[in-house]
């Protein structure tokens, strides 16, 4: 099997004009967390696919539907090959299909919930969210979304219980771990904060994001030098951009009088 995103995607198209819908939601999700170890709302996917060239199918496919008993798989299966391709305007249009067919799939309402998350309706991802919960009770994800929805309407005391949920619900998730480290830290419950981000360096220690959120929490209980220690490993990883709080590191450059290493990352920042 050709395991780039493309023959991914290609497959699974095949599968839905083939009318195997599980079978084509089943390779989406392979192709989407192929790249991580646990499942987390906030994953990012990168895929070059150029969507137009299936467009004809895709079409052919969504016509077909139209006519068949489950075709709330089929475009559920649709709006996962849109989010291989990153369209996230094209994966909503086909979520709202396959609910407008069937509203008792918890896996539709999440993915639903998740795709207004990212499209940065919040609300509205929180109501689909706790659509999704109200048909599962041990949905992880969607406790997941409900706590970082919460949180992103400024409410992280309100997003604590859902995120203890989606932690006990999957206890090796570190990407749940991240998420309710970072929140605890931003309230100021940086010893509970402190434990759990080690928990997840110790499941997952190549992560940036990890290590840049620890390198963060012992800025904040004021242990500049072993920050700083921590950031500058990170450095060395060549981190993308958004994987390192460079407000921070040029924080803890200026309180060890480390000026000029500050105004370099002040400049940089100031270029972008």
């Amino acid at each position: 099997m050709d395991e780039s995103a493309n023959g991914f995607f290609k497959l699974a198209l095949e599968k839905i004009k083939n009318g195997d819908y599980e079978e084509a939601i089943a390779i989406c999700d392979k192709a989407i967390t192929k790249n991580y170890h646990v499942y987390s709302i906030t994953n990012t996917n990168s895929f070059d696919i150029s969507e137009w060239e299936f467009f004809d199918d895709i079409s052919t496919c969504e016509k077909t539907l139209s006519k068949e008993k489950d075709c709330y798989k089929g475009y559920h299966a649709l709006s996962l090959l849109f989010k291989i391709a990153g369209n996230t305007d094209r994966r909503k249009i086909f979520l709202q299909k396959a609910v407008d067919v069937n509203i008792s799939i918890n896996r539709i309402w999440r993915d639903f919930g998740e795709t207004s998350f990212q499209m940065g309706n919040v609300s509205d991802a929180l109501q689909k969210f706790q659509e999704a919960i109200a048909l599962d009770q041990d949905d992880s994800i969607s406790f997941e979304g409900v706590g970082l929805c919460y949180y992103y309407l400024d409410e992280p005391f309100k997003s604590l219980t859902p995120l203890k949920r989606a932690l006990a619900l999957d206890p090796v998730n570190h990407a749940i771990m991240n998420n309710l480290a970072f929140i605890l830290s931003e309230i100021g419950d940086l010893d509970e904060a402190g434990e759990l981000i080690k928990k997840a360096i110790k499941l997952h220690e190549k992560s940036n994001v990890y290590w840049d959120t620890y390198a963060s929490i012992l800025f904040l209980q004021d242990k500049h030098e072993e920050s700083l220690e921590i950031f500058e490993k990170l450095l060395e990883n060549n981190p993308k951009d958004w994987e390192i709080s460079w407000d921070i590191l040029t924080s803890i450059y200026n309180t060890l009088g480390l000026h000029v290493k500050a105004k370099i990352i002040e400049e940089k920042l100031h270029l972008k």
